[in-house]
């Protein structure tokens, strides 16, 4: 693996090695073992051993809310995993670690998002970065519209997408699980009028959405393109983020199944499935994000979802 300079490289190579191997994503992580690599590297370069000190000073290095929570989980992990090779390392207690605070994502009106889109659909031609004028209306749009994590869409291969049957197969997404998400026809004509355009770019691609160099868009870029449709939208939805679309496809295919009459307790586990959750809890989140349209269902927490098999 590459992109780590300073002595725990090796170290952090193998512990992301040993995570993949367990079919464990590690996306996230590797980013801020980016970070602590590069901290290493300026400020302790003959650094060799994970110290309580230098644990602590990177954690507190440009602490935030949210930023030193996820440095602390970080750190703490590469601390165990140094211990189980053998290796004398810190390991940062887990009560040094607070409870993440959970905010409730931002619920788009139907008018924000015509102001969203319509900014997507404005976005100019870019030298820096070819092709985002189309790439940009039709990722958001396909976040929104089957409720993908924002790196199932960077990462969705051509050969993922069958037109003639209008269903995409999500690769190995969250704990490495495949699974197919159905598209409806007028999302599934966009993805294809988009192909034929990324096919006269370049016909041999391997991801539907790719960068000039033939890669995947990465995390970064997906990121300050949903800022940049923000603010030419005035501003729409503060404090979101590409992940705000697929909290907003749940919670507004909840709230349409209600309005249809629906029976949660059965459509539930559908909604789990196509999104990829690995419980029924983690669906039942969004329950709570619609408190005056769903309480009338009875329905507020995961337990007995599934019905009960007749006798």
């Amino acid at each position: 693996m590459t992109g780590y300079s300073s002595a725990f490289a090796p170290h952090i190579a193998a512990m992301l090695e040993l995570k993949n191997s367990l079919g464990l994503s590690t996306g996230g992580l590797a980013a801020v073992m980016q970070n602590f690599d590069r901290f290493c590297l300026t400020k302790h370069p003959d650094a060799a051993a994970l110290t309580r000190e230098l644990a602590t000073e990177w954690c507190d290095e440009g602490k935030s809310a949210g930023r030193s929570g996820y440095k602390m989980h970080a750190i703490r992990l590469f601390g165990k995993y140094l211990q189980s090779v053998g290796a004398e390392a810190f390991v940062m207690p887990s009560a040094w670690i607070g409870k993440p605070i959970r905010r409730l994502p931002h619920m788009f009106t139907d008018e924000e998002f015509n102001r969203f889109f319509d900014a997507c659909d404005r976005v100019s031609p870019s030298k820096l970065s070819p092709f985002r004028e189309h790439v940009i209306p039709v990722v958001f749009r396909l976040m929104l519209g089957c409720g993908l994590r924002p790196q199932e869409a960077r990462r969705l291969r051509r050969a993922d997408v069958d037109f003639d049957s209008m269903v995409l197969t999500v690769a190995q997404g969250k704990r490495r699980k495949d699974r197919l998400v159905p598209v409806d026809e007028t999302l599934i004509g966009l993805l294809a009028k988009f192909d034929r355009l990324a096919v006269l770019r370049r016909p041999d691609r391997e991801w539907f959405f790719d960068q000039a160099s033939g890669n995947p868009y990465p995390h970064r870029w997906l990121t300050a393109q949903y800022h940049r449709v923000q603010a030419m939208a005035d501003g729409v939805a503060p404090g979101s983020t590409p992940y705000t679309l697929r909290h907003n496809y749940a919670t507004r295919t909840l709230a349409r199944w209600v309005d249809e009459g629906r029976d949660l307790g059965v459509w539930l586990p559908y909604l789990s499935a196509y999104m990829g959750h690995a419980t029924y809890t983690e669906t039942a989140y969004y329950i709570q994000l619609l408190p005056q349209r769903i309480a009338a269902t009875g329905l507020t927490i995961a337990d007995g979802i599934i019905p009960e098999p007749p006798l």
